[in-house]
């Protein structure tokens, strides 16, 4: 455990830090880089906009009506500013496609972005002016992840949904304006709904998108409250009772990441884009198994298979293992090691149609799964959460073994994915919902955000109605 050593509160820093960068302070490979996560997440946005898990959520909302304010992509009608943010963000996370960040352990954009394009296009913001809240926004979210150094997932709590309220707050409060005081109360009040925690994988349920999309739809709440002069509490981090204590595993905390090199080093930098439609400690393993089937591996010849990776991925990946060698359910294919490097092996690709349903009885991938096994490796454990390294070697039946390793997987800042690559994910998961040339016009927008005069230039293109 750090202390914050100022008598300053953290909120009271980090409020300075949104109502003190002006959109021209930015950095502008911060603006060049969180276009690349506008395109990346609007894609699963709409992508996801069909699926049951969507639809149902849809359904309830449309029944509570709202002021039409703002546009639920892919649907064709917009509701209230807060509504929009909850559906947005759910959408965006269903496939567990969306970016994350690795020291922040969270799925930051699918937070932030709905919540400030929600708001924004209630206001008539311009594209410079959201962009600025959404990098603002990005900041203070990753920074409250990290302060947990990778450790409030062993207390049972998924930091996209607790941390990404303070990041839609902010974000928020960037957008409207608020002066620090008010900016302040925004984050304290925030804490008020940080919620979410990792229970949903242990019956394949549904609720691990609404933890992206219900901190959105707070933070507007948080940011609309702080306006009205709605009272939040100074100390929300660093209190006796305050957020950071109260979700930290044994203690183990930093108060220091959130505020040391505040507006010096931008760590919405080092956003990861996924490139496996599957939970973020399954992307090193999958890499290595697509490695694998480049080499040569094939199911028919494989006798064994071991993956060696760091302590939290066999928690999250591997047990209880009746459900990780036989998933039941999408989920429960996204968070399986063993289905993840069969499935990857088997069709040499891991979209969102390889962990559906419909593939999770296939003979091939089912057998395969069945000869995978896993062990900790102290290495990559030593590395966690800087890195999240992975080896996995396949032993073939006539004796031959083959190896792969992964220090940092396809999407990471230290082996990026290229804008080109990042629209043809966005192509895939939109092809059924729009046309070419639909695409193209979207694409072309968002690749130049930080320049559209009013950001419903964008939405009333994504409505689809």
């Amino acid at each position: 455990m750090k202390k914050q050593s100022t008598d300053k509160k953290i909120a009271e820093v980090l409020a300075e830090f949104v109502v003190g960068h002006k959109y021209d302070d930015l950095p502008k490979e911060t603006i060049e880089k969180v276009k690349e996560y506008i395109v990346d997440v609007t894609g699963c946005m709409v992508g996801g906009s069909k699926e049951p898990q969507a639809e149902a959520l849809i359904a309830v909302m449309k029944e509570m009506e709202g002021s039409p304010e703002s546009t639920v992509l892919a649907h064709g009608f917009k509701t209230s500013t807060m509504n929009a943010a909850l559906l947005n963000g759910t959408m965006g996370h269903i496939f567990d496609y969306d970016d994350d960040h690795r020291e922040g352990t969270m799925h930051p954009t699918v937070v932030v972005f709905p919540a400030v394009f929600a708001l924004g296009e209630k206001m008539n913001a311009s594209g410079k002016e959201v962009t600025r809240a959404l990098i603002l926004g990005l900041e203070v979210m990753i920074r409250v992840g990290e302060s947990f150094l990778g450790k409030s997932y062993y207390q049972g709590f998924h930091p996209t949904g607790t941390c990404g309220v303070f990041g839609a707050a902010a974000g928020c409060a960037a957008l409207l304006g608020l002066d620090v005081k008010r900016t302040t109360y925004a984050l304290g009040l925030a804490g008020s709904f940080t919620a979410g925690t990792q229970e949903w994988s242990t019956e394949g349920s549904w609720q691990k998108p609404l933890q992206a999309g219900h901190p959105a739809m707070f933070g507007v709440l948080s940011a609309l409250l702080a306006e009205k002069n709605f009272i939040g509490a100074r100390t929300v981090f660093e209190g006796p009772s305050g957020f950071i204590r109260a979700h930290s595993f044994k203690d183990i905390f930093d108060y220091g990441r959130m505020t040391d090199t505040l507006g010096k080093k931008w760590e919405m930098m080092d956003t990861s884009i996924k490139v496996h439609a599957c939970c973020r400690f399954g992307g090193p393993i999958a890499d290595c198994a697509i490695d694998l089937y480049k080499q040569g591996v094939r199911a028919k010849d494989v006798k064994s298979i071991v993956a060696k990776v760091c302590d939290f991925t066999i928690r999250v990946l591997c047990t209880p293992p009746e459900s990780k060698y036989k998933p039941i359910t999408h989920v429960d294919a996204q968070f399986s090691l063993p289905y993840t490097i069969a499935v990857a092996i088997c069709k040499n690709k891991t979209g969102p149609e390889e962990f559906k349903e419909k593939v999770l009885n296939d003979p091939e991938v089912l057998e395969l799964a069945q000869k995978i096994t896993w062990e900790l490796d102290p290495e990559a454990e030593a590395v966690y959460p800087k890195a999240y390294p992975a080896t996995v070697v396949a032993t073939l039946n006539d004796g031959k073994k083959f190896s792969a390793h992964v220090d940092y997987p396809k999407g990471d800042p230290e082996n990026p994915v290229l804008m080109e690559e990042i629209e043809s994910k966005f192509n895939y998961l939109t092809g059924k919902f729009m046309s070419n040339e639909k695409r193209l016009d979207i694409i072309s927008k968002m690749k130049r955000f930080e320049r559209i005069g009013n950001i419903s230039e964008i939405a009333d293109l994504l409505r689809l109605g």
